[in-house]
Parts: C-alpha cells; structure tokens; sequence
C-alpha cells in the first residue's frame, strides 16, 4: 500500500467529518446512523444518570454544609455560653454582695 494513498484517505476521512464541509451534516454510506429507538434510550440514560448524579451531589454538599456549620456554630455558642457565664458570675456576686450587705445592716439595726 502507497503512503500517499493512505495519507489521502486519511486526509478525505478528516475533510468528510469536519465541521463547515459539504458532507460534514450529511451522513454518507459509511457513517452509522442511529436507531431513533436507540438514541430515545440513551437519552433516557443520560437523564437517569444525571438524575442520580444530582441526588449524590446535593446529598455531599448538605452533609458537607452542615458539617462545616456546626463547626462554625459550636464555636460561636460557645464563645456566647462562655460570655453569659461570665456575667452571670458578676451579676451573682453582686447580688451575693448586696444580700450579705443588707443582711449585715438588719443584724446592726436590732
């Protein structure tokens, strides 16, 4: 076989299947048509498919969303907790302190 005649083949096979050429949208005896029944199924594959890979998805992304925002939120409730009980500490020394005070000025006064 020559290397020129297989190049031209090769050169005619690319020319046939680009896109813009006279037979590039036209299917010729050597191109394989597909059965509309065929391509239906594939199409309702690829839906499935898709489908499927969504649910995936959108189940990895809720997990991961709510990982990362209980990391967030514990943090931030604890700093809350940590803040409240600190004025909570306060205002109960205070009171403690006003109620050992008054207590003292009732001892006084009998």
């Amino acid at each position: 076989m020559d290397d020129k005649d297989v190049l031209g083949k090769a050169d005619a096979l690319l020319k046939r299947h680009a896109v813009g050429t006279e037979t590039g949208s036209v299917p010729v005896l050597t191109d394989l048509l597909e059965d509309p029944a065929v391509a239906e199924a594939n199409a309702e594959l690829a839906r499935e498919v898709f489908r499927r890979v969504m649910i995936e998805v959108e189940g990895r992304l809720a997990h991961d969303l709510e990982a990362r925002l209980k990391l967030h939120l514990i943090s931030q409730v604890h700093g809350a907790v940590v803040s409240a009980l600190g004025d909570l500490r306060q205002e109960l020394a205070n009171a403690i302190g006003d109620a050992v005070s008054e207590a003292m000025r009732h001892r006084r006064a009998k």
